[in-house]
């Protein structure tokens, strides 16, 4: 008797594992979420969203990321985006400004409704994807990257931080809207703080030559929004260090790349950030209800191993407001006292 009834326990938990196995690894996502970036220099942004709505309790086996890479490429980009609409996601996250607007676009074309969480876009009311900052409206809501409103400052801080400067190379994109006007706002805080400047157009096909023609001893550059700048880093680290002249980035992985400095949100606390919007969309809110954020922090940081192979001296008083870096130590980012 004791037999069988072990039998029957035995037979019912083997069962019951087989069943629990069967589930786990049958059970599809419940939900799509669409993610769209332009090239691979937005991959900290995927990976702060997706660390964010891990800490915001989500499994992975709960989302199905639909991820569509243009790899730089704005033909490319349109087909992806096309290919992720007929999926059908549930939510799409963008993680730039032309990926927004081109998404936009193209859902309006096809009269879908699908809510869009943007990681990070400059002045998005301004370029007309939002009605207002404080109730959206319509499908579009995420987080303002402020880019453009501190394009000035950048100016300003790099100004400061190296006196030598003379002139600032200040490179934008004039088929990207974010970048005309993050310029407008560069040439107005270059007029009142006296610094001479020279805009040089990265929509041209020989930008980066006609930016190595330009330079000129204690020239400095300065970056402007838009991802055919982001995409052209290493190349402007390159010419950067052959001429000695420092450039102020925006983001911290430029600065990791060679850049002397930075000013502005990461891509990575972008992404995080975004992943509230997306958690309370899936809650069921109205992204038109959302109000756009500004970012949880602006960040400042310096390489110091670019300092030093530049070889000139810092601003010590605004160099002290700075975290710094130093990859030839192996050292991360650490806030200077």
């Amino acid at each position: 008797m004791k037999i069988k009834w072990y039998l029957s326990i035995l037979i019912i938990l083997t069962i019951s594992v087989f069943i629990y196995h069967y589930v786990e690894t049958n059970e599809q996502p419940s939900l799509k979420i669409g993610i769209v970036m332009m090239g691979d220099s937005r991959n900290e942004k995927f990976s702060g969203l997706q660390q964010g709505l891990q800490d915001l309790g989500y499994k992975k086996k709960e989302i199905n990321f639909i991820l569509k890479n243009a790899n730089d490429q704005e033909g490319r980009l349109e087909r992806q985006i096309k290919d992720l609409l007929k999926d059908r996601p549930n939510l799409i996250v963008t993680l730039g400004g032309i990926e927004t607007t081109t998404l936009k676009a193209e859902m309006e074309k096809q009269h879908l409704n699908i809510p869009i969480v943007f990681a990070g876009v400059a002045a998005p009311r301004e370029i007309g994807l939002i009605q207002d900052y404080q109730s959206p409206g319509g499908l579009l809501t995420g987080v303002n990257n402020y880019h453009t409103k501190i394009s000035g400052k950048r100016l300003e801080i790099l100004h400061d931080l190296v006196p030598s400067i003379n002139r600032v190379l200040v490179l934008y994109d004039d088929e990207i809207e974010i970048s005309r006007i993050s310029l407008k706002e560069t040439v107005e805080t270059a007029k009142i703080l006296s610094i001479p400047i020279l805009p040089v157009n990265a929509a041209e096909s020989d930008f980066l030559q006609s930016l190595q023609k330009s330079v000129r001893p204690n020239d400095a550059i300065l970056i402007l929004p838009g991802f055919r700048i982001e995409s052209a880093t290493k190349e402007i680290v390159a010419l950067s260090q052959k001429y000695k002249i420092p450039t102020m980035g925006i983001y911290e992985h430029e600065v990791e790349q060679g850049f002397l400095a930075s000013y502005g949100a990461s891509f990575f606390d972008q992404g995080y950030q975004a992943a509230r919007y997306v958690s309370l969309i899936i809650q069921g809110n109205s992204p038109g209800d959302l109000p756009v954020e500004v970012p949880d922090r602006i960040r400042f940081i310096i390489n110091d191993q670019v300092r030093g192979k530049l070889g000139f001296s810092l601003n010590k008083n605004i160099g002290s407001m700075a975290e710094t870096i130093n990859p030839a130590k192996g050292e991360g980012l650490e806030k200077n006292e």
